[in-house]
């Protein structure tokens, strides 16, 4: 039974290395079942242009997939900025492919710093993972660099951020502003709005595919009708525009002289 196993591994090793089967992550902010539905249509269409079966990595944190990309297990994945940016300071083939517009055209998005209701007390705050960029970067920021000076924990998921608060467990938190609008009407408040920040983007691993293997990914998305782009998720159904590294200029002088921590600095318990 052992050697079964063994040879089963074996096995799928050596289809993912022919390069017909493809992976793809998607970043971990929805649960697996919305995953599927958001990226499905875009993924069917990718199989049948490509000619390769493209199988879905879902990881519950952004360090595991980071991780899995620099090992060449991942040929392409959706990464917030900050993740995007972290992987490329020590991956440098990774490269940027398109980004994916919102519902007003833009490839720009924002974090926002919110509350419960009419509270104004600050001592817990609520953060999403230390390689999302709406979590300890962004807080940080909009606390003019203070958020040492309060206890946080990591949640993990934008939607937990925003119940936890609602619940009254944590004062603050943040978040992604399109996901904080969704719980405005449960009487969740916006404290303050970071500035544009560049949009996620679909990146692909120049280790794993070829120059024309990317171009190809790249130009198959970018040519998509309209029409077939409102067929995709809620998050991804806008259109795509194309992706530049040099757009996250902005941000890596935000991440200068900021060493984010990986582990919260109090038990919520």
């Amino acid at each position: 039974m052992i050697r079964f196993f063994f040879l089963l591994i074996i096995f799928f090793k050596l289809i993912l290395s022919s390069k017909e089967v493809l992976v793809f992550a998607p970043l971990p902010m929805l649960n697996k079942t919305e995953v599927y539905d958001n990226f499905y249509p875009m993924i069917k269409l990718l199989e049948k242009r490509l000619d390769k079966k493209i199988i879905f990595f879902y990881s519950e944190n952004y360090e595991n997939i980071l991780e899995q990309f620099e090992k060449s297990q991942i040929d392409f994945a959706y990464l917030g900025p900050l993740p995007y940016l972290k992987l490329k300071e020590k991956y440098d083939h990774v490269e940027p492919l398109i980004y994916f517009k919102d519902k007003n055209n833009s490839v720009y998005y924002t974090c926002s710093l919110v509350k419960f209701l009419k509270s104004e007390k600050i001592q817990k705050i609520a953060l999403t993972q230390p390689l999302s960029t709406c979590g300890y970067l962004s807080v940080n920021s909009m606390l003019d660099n203070k958020l040492e000076e309060y206890k946080y924990k990591y949640l993990g998921k934008h939607d937990e951020v925003a119940l936890e608060i609602i619940r009254g467990n944590f004062d603050i938190g943040g978040l992604r502003t399109s996901i904080a609008k969704d719980y405005y009407h449960l009487g969740l408040e916006e404290i303050k709005r970071t500035d544009k920040l560049p949009g996620f983007v679909l990146a692909g691993n120049s280790k794993t595919l070829t120059k024309n293997e990317l171009e190809k990914l790249q130009n198959i998305l970018l040519d998509v009708p309209s029409k077939d782009y409102s067929t995709w998720g809620k998050d991804i159904k806008y259109g795509v525009e194309k992706a530049f590294d040099k757009d996250y200029d902005k941000l890596r002088e935000m991440l200068k002289d900021i060493n984010i921590p990986t582990q919260d600095n109090f038990d919520a318990k």
